[in-house]
């Protein structure tokens, strides 16, 4: 498989989200000290940790735990106050499941929204000793910051969509004759232009990779197959994939979209190929914010490569 030379800058950013998190985390950490300050993302039932430096809990850029165990799912939902310098004082954070996993004793949050009022994530700071960090009376500040990086958050959505209308009229330019599919010049761009955003949002991401011949019950040409292959894709696919015709293969990148509903709409696309009477080989994989996209890259196309070799040699039972 050809690898995509990856470009984690972008030029169009003059300050961007995660340049602006960082900002932001190594004010607090000079001027409002605690023993471990991230800017998380929420998204698919995880909170993860965007931005994050040397704390005290040894927890790594990347790693996440569930959103549903948090104590800023409580102080979300309003089950406390944003900033508890004795996390046991507030029933609702007392008895968040994460205390189970690491020693939190203070607390101190405030929400980042997105741009259609949902939270994409939380300001998080906690402390394994009481009254560490801000006091109630500096909430104002956390919230001012939390406001800053929500408005940074709606500039990149509006870049976001520009690079697409680009992407798209760009794309219009490298159409597969055969198939009307976008070819690996788009490919690499888009893969490029998530990896970007991905890098500073972690917005879920998946890949697949697909491979389809004639069910041998039913002889067809080459150019047939790839045909009713790109008829298929179209039909399942939303509008804001990116589908390629890559060689002998395609690709297809899935914006905005985590793992699960990936694995699900890989498996309809499999359902819609047999019908046309065709035999597909698929792989997905999410894009992961401790280990980049090229892991999920690789493990698709492998994946893909995987069900082909099983369906040629099939174990002898």
């Amino acid at each position: 498989m050809t690898q995509v030379l990856l470009s984690a800058s972008d030029e169009a950013l003059p300050v961007d989200f995660r340049e602006s998190s960082e900002r932001v985390l190594s004010y607090l950490r000079e001027h409002l000290p605690m023993g471990f300050w991230s800017i998380t993302r929420v998204e698919n039932g995880r909170q993860t940790y965007l931005v994050l430096g040397q704390n005290a809990y040894g927890l790594p850029p990347g790693g996440s735990h569930p959103w549903a165990s948090s104590i800023c799912v409580r102080m979300v939902d309003g089950g406390g106050p944003r900033i508890a310098p004795v996390v046991d004082a507030v029933p609702a954070y007392a008895a968040a499941p994460v205390r189970d996993v690491v020693p939190i004793r203070a607390y101190s949050g405030s929400p980042i929204v997105d741009v259609d009022g949902s939270v994409f994530g939380v300001i998080c700071g906690i402390s394994p000793e009481e009254h560490g960090g801000p006091t109630p009376e500096q909430q104002p500040l956390l919230d001012l910051l939390g406001g800053l990086l929500s408005d940074v958050l709606r500039g990149e959505r509006l870049l976001g969509q520009a690079q697409k209308l680009e992407l798209e009229l760009d794309a219009a330019r490298d159409r597969d004759v055969l198939t009307g599919l976008v070819g690996q010049r788009t490919w690499d761009a888009a893969i490029n232009q998530q990896f970007q955003r991905f890098t500073r949002l972690a917005d879920p991401t998946c890949v697949v990779f697909l491979s389809v011949k004639a069910d041998p019950r039913h002889p067809a040409s080459s150019d047939d197959v790839t045909r009713r292959a790109a008829t298929a894709m179209r039909a399942v696919l939303p509008l804001d994939s990116v589908a390629a015709r890559l060689g002998g293969h395609f690709g297809v990148l899935l914006r905005n979209m985590a793992e699960v509903d990936g694995l699900q709409l890989t498996e309809a696309l499999v359902r819609e190929l047999n019908s046309l009477e065709l035999r597909a080989y698929a792989g997905c994989a999410g894009w992961r914010p401790s280990e980049g996209p090229f892991v999920a890259i690789d493990e698709a196309f492998e994946q893909m490569n995987s069900d082909a070799r099983a369906d040629a040699f099939p174990s002898v039972v």
